[in-house]
């Protein structure tokens, strides 16, 4: 049975049912909060996942990540994505089934595929798009997704953030005695990459670009593989945490700690939702400067921290905006070059340079070959096959247009592979 046709038999009214919905292709690690308990938070493999959600049934207050993780629920330890999702709240009496309606009329407007489940959590809704299991490398566009999401229905902006935990199918919501039930719209799990291109707006340079591509449909430009601004400040990320593992284990050495910290949160900034963005730092200081009290930790960064709410309620970009090149400057002292070929973006002008030719090399390529042209080796290799066909065609006798008619070729083209090479 495939998994479509088994999400599609689900009755949807257990935290079994909850859990075969979302992770049924779990390899890593999921995350639970149970907060009624004397235990409240569980790590949970994908050995005991399933049959420890099912033991629930019935239980106040059950909370699971629709996502997985290495180890503990943290941006920097996504493992994978399993779903795309927003929370709607209900509050002062409200009702939840107006609230839902006002929800996907805002999808249908804004042409976005309605959600694959409904989940009512007794003060709410959830709605779920069930993706299929897709690699952490795809965080900023997640995010950008949920961002977009949260805006066309009014949702909750904390349920936007990848770290999320919510209510589970089956259990109890313990403030008001209501069962979390759910709705199955649709079974067929989306591709990430083809539900977010029906998610994200273009944007204004996007729309240029699109109308300049149209414009000179017969001058295609080789695509350097920049990506959104998002994807290159994870990135960027990316590589301070490759610095850090090259030169300090147990934590950043003092006189580098606050540079370190404040650029590592400067990037968090740019794909974490801003009301997640201060527990984030705390946590990763925790790992890369634990030398440092959270109080230090906050003070540091505090200004990231403030750019990124301004940013968030003001709709005006204030998050630092540093360019490769001064990133590296600011760095450079700790990036030797046997480290820079490591890393992917921040690194120096002529490795920069050396890259981008190297990209736009392949990307040409590509292009002469899909158009049906070859490398200049292999061309050169075609070539001298050619000659040495013409001229043992010539010692047979034949002449130079038959020859050409043979191999296919202009006589004049005959006529030069028959010459003495100078």
């Amino acid at each position: 049975m495939g998994l479509a046709q088994a999400q599609l038999r689900l009755d949807l009214r257990s935290p079994a049912d909850h859990y075969d919905l979302l992770h049924v292709e779990q390899r890593k690690t999921v995350v639970a909060f149970t907060p009624q308990q004397s235990r409240q938070w569980h790590t949970l493999n994908a050995e005991v996942a399933r049959d420890r959600l099912a033991a629930w049934v019935d239980q106040p207050d059950v909370y699971v990540t629709p996502n997985e993780f290495y180890q503990w629920r943290r941006i920097a330890n996504t493992a994978a994505f399993n779903a795309l999702y927003v929370d709607i709240d209900a509050h002062s009496g409200q009702d939840i089934a107006a609230l839902v309606e006002t929800a996907l009329d805002g999808l249908v407007r804004a042409k976005i595929p309605e959600p694959n489940t409904i989940v009512y959590t007794g003060r709410g809704a959830h709605f779920y798009w069930l993706i299929k299991r897709t690699p952490s490398m795809a965080l900023p566009r997640w995010q950008a997704c949920q961002r977009e999401l949260v805006r066309v229905t009014g949702a909750d902006r904390m349920s936007a953030d990848a770290t999320r935990v919510l209510r589970v199918i089956g259990s109890i919501n313990g403030r008001n005695g209501q069962k979390v039930r759910a709705e199955l719209l649709t079974p067929a799990r989306y591709e990430f990459d083809w539900l977010a291109e029906q998610i994200l707006p273009f944007t204004r340079a996007e729309v240029r670009d699109i109308r300049a591509v149209r414009a000179n449909a017969k001058k295609p430009r080789p695509n350097t593989g920049q990506g959104t601004i998002y994807d290159v400040w994870y990135l960027r990320y990316q590589d301070l945490h490759k610095i850090v593992d090259y030169h300090w284990f147990g934590g950043v050495a003092e006189g580098n700690r606050d540079r370190i910290l404040f650029h590592m949160a400067n990037a968090l900034s740019w794909f974490t939702v801003s009301e997640a963005l201060e527990s984030e730092i705390v946590a990763l200081a925790r790992q890369i400067t634990p030398t440092l009290t959270e109080q230090e930790a906050r003070g540091y960064c505090s200004s990231i921290i403030r750019r990124a709410r301004d940013t968030q309620r003001h709709g005006r970009e204030e998050r630092y905006a540093y360019k490769r090149s001064t990133l590296y400057e600011r760095l450079a002292d700790l990036i030797p070059d046997e480290l820079a070929v490591q890393l992917r973006a921040i690194i120096p002008e002529s490795l920069h340079v050396e890259r981008r030719r190297e990209s736009w090399r392949k990307a040409d390529e590509k292009r002469r070959r899909t158009a049906g042209s070859v490398g200049r080796d292999e061309y050169l290799a075609q070539a001298d096959d050619k000659r040495q066909r013409a001229m043992q065609l010539r010692q047979e006798g034949k002449s130079v247009r038959a020859i050409a008619a043979e191999l296919g070729i202009s006589v004049g083209a005959v006529s030069g592979y028959l010459k003495p090479r100078s």
